[in-house]
């Protein structure tokens, strides 16, 4: 469904905007987000080539003796170490993954829960109720509360974000209510595409067969995004 998607071109332009000043905006905020739910923060690649070896005088190394066994496996351990730090962000929640979340659910406002939209001011009153689990009362930052939203989800347990995972769990924040019992696509993921036309829960239970979403899908955002060349989700 997501390669055969296309795009209301009439809705190019807020989609691109909300990109612009919204999605790429908010990048690093998003991926602190990502490192604190991970429980860690990558390394910069950076351990072999720096500036220091980089530009490193010619005469600082003996060339006049051959390159013994220890200094080539010095710096392959050292390459592969900073290998390992740097994959370790493939099993980390993706950031366009939860800038998505947190249009859907707040709509980029950074004063209300990722869990459902509810004001930071007090403990989430919607499903689920009673978050974020954080050892203090509200009022809470929009950061603790996006982690355990995260968390609460179990979305830090998911090892391979490819383009089928992504797609399945942010459907899954909203709810698979309308492929179950309305055999339609979720316009959380495919509004403003040719993959949904009409057909809405404007309540919690309550779904209207004639209501079209105004919000733009999550899937169509990602989409945009690919198109643009700002991201590129694997496929597997």
């Amino acid at each position: 469904m997501f390669d055969d998607c296309v795009i209301d071109a009439t809705k190019i332009g807020t989609i691109d905007k909300a990109i612009d000043e919204q999605v790429s905006a908010n990048r690093n905020r998003y991926t602190d987000i990502s490192d604190q739910v991970a429980g860690n923060v990558i390394k910069p690649f950076t351990s072999v080539l720096t500036p220091s070896t980089l530009f490193q005088p010619v005469n600082a190394l003996d060339l006049s003796k051959p390159i013994d066994g220890s200094f080539a496996a010095f710096h392959k351990n050292t390459f592969e170490e900073s290998l390992k730090n740097f994959v370790v962000g493939s099993s980390k929640i993706p950031w366009y993954f939860i800038a998505c979340a947190h249009y859907l659910e707040c709509t980029f406002d950074f004063k209300k829960h990722l869990h459902n939209g509810d004001p930071l001011s007090g403990y989430t009153v919607r499903v689920p109720a009673n978050r974020p689990k954080v050892g203090h009362g509200p009022p809470f930052t929009f950061e603790e509360s996006a982690v355990d939203a995260l968390k609460f989800m179990k979305l830090n347990e998911i090892s391979n974000w490819s383009l089928p995972t992504v797609l399945r769990k942010l459907e899954a924040y909203n709810g698979f209510g309308y492929f179950k019992y309305h055999s339609i696509n979720s316009p959380y993921l495919w509004s403003y595409s040719n993959q949904y036309a009409k057909g809405k829960y404007v309540a919690d239970g309550k779904f209207d067969a004639e209501a079209v979403s105004k919000q733009m899908g999550a899937a169509v955002i990602l989409k945009r995004m690919e198109q643009r060349a700002l991201i590129y989700i694997p496929r597997h």
